[in-house]
C-alpha cells in the first residue's frame, strides 16, 4: 500500500472518529438542555419569588413606618399647639407643662424609637433585595436592566433611621427644660416659645423622613412590577434559549454526517485498486 493510501486511510479514520464524537456531543447536548431547562426555571423562579416576597414585606414595613411617622407628626403638631397655648395661659401653666412633659419625655420618643426599629428591620430585608436584584440583573439572558441605584434600598432606610437619632436627645433636652420651668413660671413664656420652635423643627424633620419613605414606597412598587414581569416572562425566555441551543446542536450534528461521509470516502479510496496496476500479494 502506498503512502498516499495510508495517509488517506488515517485521515478517513480521524474524520469518522471526529464525526462520531460530534454526533455524540450533539445528542448529549440535546438531552442535557432538555433536562437542565426545568431545573434552571425552577431555581430562577424560586429566586424571583423570594425577591417578590421580600419586596412585599418591605412594602408592608414601609406602610407601617409611614403610619408611625404620621402619628409622630400628629403628636408633634399637638405638642406644638399645647406649648403655644401654655405660653399664653400661664394660669394653667403647671397642668400644661405636665402634659407637655409626658408627650416630650415618653410618647414622642417612644414613637420615634418604634420608627427607627421598623426602618432597621426594613434595611435588613432591603439588603437581601439589593443583593438578589444585583445577581439577577447581572444575568444577560434575563434581559433586565442592571440594578445599580445611586442609593441602595438598605442604605436609604439606614440613612432615614440615622436621621432620627438626634431627635430623642433633642426631646430629652426639651423635657428637661420643661421640668425646670415648672419651678419658674416667670420664665415659662420664653421657654415655651423656644420649645415651640424646636418642636416645629422636629416636626419638619419627621415630615422630611416621611417624604423619603414615600419615594421608597414608589421604588418598591416599581420593583414589584419588575419582579412580577420577570416571573411571567421567564418561561418564554428559557424556552427560546432552549430552542436556540437545540437548533445549534442539531445543526452541529448534521455537520458531522458530512465528516462521516468524507471519512468513509477516504477509506474507500485507500482500499480501491488502481487501474492497470496488478495487486501484488504481500510476502
Amino acid at each position: 500500500m502506498s503512502f498516499k493510501r495510508i495517509l488517506a486511510a488515517v485521515a478517513g479514520v480521524v474524520l469518522i472518529v471526529a464525526g462520531l464524537a460530534g454526533l455524540v456531543f450533539s445528542i448529549v447536548g440535546l438531552v442535557a438542555v432538555a433536562r437542565v431547562e426545568p431545573r434552571v426555571e425552577a431555581r430562577l423562579t424560586e429566586q424571583i419569588t423570594r425577591v417578590d416576597q421580600a419586596l412585599l414585606a418591605t412594602k408592608d414595613g414601609l406602610i407601617t413606618a409611614d403610619g408611625l411617622l404620621s402619628t409622630a407628626t400628629d403628636l408633634a403638631g399637638s405638642l406644638q399647639e399645647t406649648t403655644s397655648y401654655a405660653g399664653k395661659t400661664l394660669q394653667d401653666g403647671v397642668y400644661a407643662l405636665e402634659m407637655t412633659s409626658d408627650l416630650v419625655g415618653k410618647q414622642l420618643p417612644a414613637t420615634i424609637e418604634s420608627v427607627q426599629e421598623s426602618l432597621t428591620s426594613i434595611s435588613t430585608s432591603a439588603q437581601l433585595i439589593d443583593d438578589i436584584l444585583g445577581v439577577l440583573t447581572a444575568v444577560p439572558l434575563l434581559g433586565m436592566d442592571k440594578y445599580s441605584p445611586e442609593t441602595p434600598l438598605s442604605q436609604g432606610f439606614s440613612d432615614v433611621a440615622r436621621s432620627l437619632d438626634s431627635m430623642p436627645g433633642a426631646l430629652g433636652k426639651i423635657n428637661q427644660d420643661l421640668s425646670n420651668t415648672q419651678g419658674r413660671l416667670e420664665h415659662v413664656g420664653q421657654t415655651l416659645t423656644a420649645t415651640t420652635d424646636q418642636i416645629g423643627q422636629i416636626s419638619t424633620g419627621v415630615k422630611d423622613a416621611q417624604s423619603v419613605l414615600a419615594k421608597y414606597q414608589t421604588i418598591v412598587t416599581d420593583l414589584q412590577g419588575l419582579s412580577s414581569s420577570a416571573l411571567q416572562k421567564l418561561p418564554g425566555w428559557l424556552r427560546t434559549l432552549r430552542w436556540g441551543l437545540s437548533l445549534v446542536l442539531i445543526w452541529f450534528g448534521i455537520a458531522q454526517i458530512a465528516l462521516l461521509a468524507q471519512g468513509l470516502e477516504l477509506i474507500g479510496r485507500s482500499r480501491a485498486t488502481v487501474p492497470g496496476r496488478p495487486t501484488t500479494p504481500e510476502v
